[in-house]
């Protein structure tokens, strides 16, 4: 999904179209009844490794390298939307309160994002903008880049970046936020309060985003983007369906029968016999998602002391893109992708962990629970 969404969304005459990832995707850590397991943050990090991996060669003007008609950011970027389709719909059914669930979703997505935005615009921007610094905070596209905030994309800051091999797009990767919301809205519509409709409904839903998908994205790609709150509907139909066949493996306990192994194996014989764009997407819809549940089934104990608990993927998402340009700004280096890649990865590391410490895990504590008053 990264830069092939983002050049969708270049061709909707938005100047800085970029992309990336996200998450995604809701990146929270989800408590599901019986399951103590931190696959899925295994998965989350390696996702977001992907994406940095794979847009470091779109920022410097090289060939991404693909995988089943993918780029490997795309690859992320549908792990993630796998995940949060299964650990959302699995928190809804457990607690199908509106007030509790959409507080959570909001205490997850817009504090770590509120913060990279200001930070992009007023130290970032300031840093790189090729404009005097008063002139800077004057232009009316500082303050339009905080319409990230709520969720509207906006890829520019006046003067920054502009000589870079992908020129101009401060952090491509805030894209799929408003999708990843738009698919938070939608589930508890799908499943309802009772689960009465949830296996009806589910499954009529996933086969529509299935063809649509499909149809717009690999078939017949429309001549001219739709463009909905600046969001190529293109975009997120690539992605959207992901999200539901997550939400299938919670609704029908699929989960309960993983097979880690036989799925990785299937998902590998796939990616090395279909390699066409269309066949390819087919073969990424009918094994991705087995896989990466059957992988975030499992237990990964030296994880657990390695990371005591910290879970840096969303800050890996949120900060990628931003520090990548400013490498390919920076250093020679910086302008080839393994270099750009392997500079960028231990700062944006370093990034994610003080978002996680000093941002997220200090807001994530005060998610409502069941037993909340009033809530």
């Amino acid at each position: 999904m990264a830069v092939d969404a983002a050049e969708r969304q270049a061709q909707s005459g938005r100047p800085t179209a970029a992309t990336t990832l996200q998450s995604g995707v809701d990146l929270s850590r989800h408590a599901l009844p019986g399951h103590s397991r931190n696959g899925f943050d295994v998965l989350r990090v390696f996702a977001a490794t992907l994406v940095i991996f794979g847009h470091a060669f779109p920022l410097t003007k090289a060939v991404s390298p693909g995988l089943m008609g993918n780029g490997v950011q795309t690859i992320g970027v549908k792990i993630f939307f796998i995940i949060s389709g299964f650990l959302i719909t699995s928190s809804w059914r457990k607690d199908p309160h509106v007030v509790r669930y959409a507080l959570r979703r909001f205490l997850r997505i817009i504090p770590g994002l509120f913060v990279v935005t200001a930070l992009c615009a007023l130290v970032l921007g300031l840093a790189f903008t090729e404009l005097p610094w008063r002139q800077y905070l004057a232009s009316g596209g500082v303050w339009r880049y905080f319409r990230n905030v709520l969720l509207y994309p906006v890829y520019d800051l006046p003067g920054v970046f502009a000589a870079n091999p992908y020129p101009v797009a401060v952090n491509g990767s805030l894209w799929s936020l408003p999708v990843e919301v738009a698919m938070y809205i939608v589930t508890p519509i799908l499943i309802g309060f009772d689960r009465s409709r949830e296996k009806l409904f589910l499954p009529l839903f996933v086969a529509f985003t299935l063809v649509g998908g499909l149809y717009f994205v690999r078939i017949a790609p429309p001549a001219a983007p739709i463009v909905v709150y600046g969001t190529n509907i293109v975009s997120l139909l690539d992605v959207a369906v992901y999200f539901y066949l997550g939400a299938v493996f919670a609704v029908f306990d699929l989960h309960k029968q993983n097979r880690p192994l036989a799925a990785l194996l299937l998902l590998s014989g796939a990616a090395y016999a279909a390699r066409d764009g269309l066949y390819g997407e087919i073969a990424l819809l009918l094994f991705l998602p087995a896989t990466v549940i059957a992988i975030g089934s499992l237990r990964f104990p030296l994880w657990d002391r390695l990371t005591r608990g910290a879970d840096v993927s969303y800050g890996l998402y949120l900060y990628g893109f931003p520090i990548q340009q400013a490498i390919a700004a920076l250093f020679d280096p910086g302008r080839n992708p393994i270099g750009n890649f392997l500079i960028s990865l231990p700062l944006t590391l370093a990034f994610a962990i003080i978002s996680w410490f000093w941002v997220e895990k200090p807001i994530l504590m005060h998610k409502p629970t069941r037993s909340s008053g009033g809530l």
